[in-house]
């Protein structure tokens, strides 16, 4: 659900459901939020060197299929967690679902790169 002119105004909390209990995510200030979005970058900037790997070298294969079957995904909850410093990981780790993991993530993504949204609207106006 898209959030409103006065829920970002606000700096109101995002709600996410994790192992079906709802937690408030509040947005990070922009000290922090910078750095977040850094370790977003550093992780999706990997994705290209798996690009182009096949399976007629079966080590890097091997090696591409742990990294975007395990090792990204665990890296994503690291990051989820790093944003939502507030929550209990432990706890919800025991108890929530990737899926749950996957929609709170995509939640913090949309109001940790508000900024990045102006951006492409910007471009838009000025190609009209």
């Amino acid at each position: 659900m898209e959030r409103t002119e006065e829920e970002k105004l606000v700096q109101a909390p995002i709600e996410v459901i994790l192992g079906g209990t709802k937690y408030n995510v509040p947005p990070l200030v922009i000290r922090d939020s910078r750095e977040w979005r850094k370790h977003v970058v550093a992780l999706v900037s990997t994705l290209p060197k798996y690009a182009r790997v096949t399976s007629d070298t079966p080590d890097e294969f091997e090696a591409a299929l742990n990294a975007i079957m395990v090792s990204m995904p665990d890296k994503v909850v690291d990051l989820f967690f790093e944003y939502a410093k507030a929550l209990d990981r432990d706890k919800i780790e025991s108890v929530a679902t990737d899926a749950e993991i996957a929609k709170a993530f995509d939640q913090v993504v949309e109001i940790a790169f508000p900024l990045a949204q102006s951006m492409t609207k910007t471009m838009a106006k000025i190609a009209q």
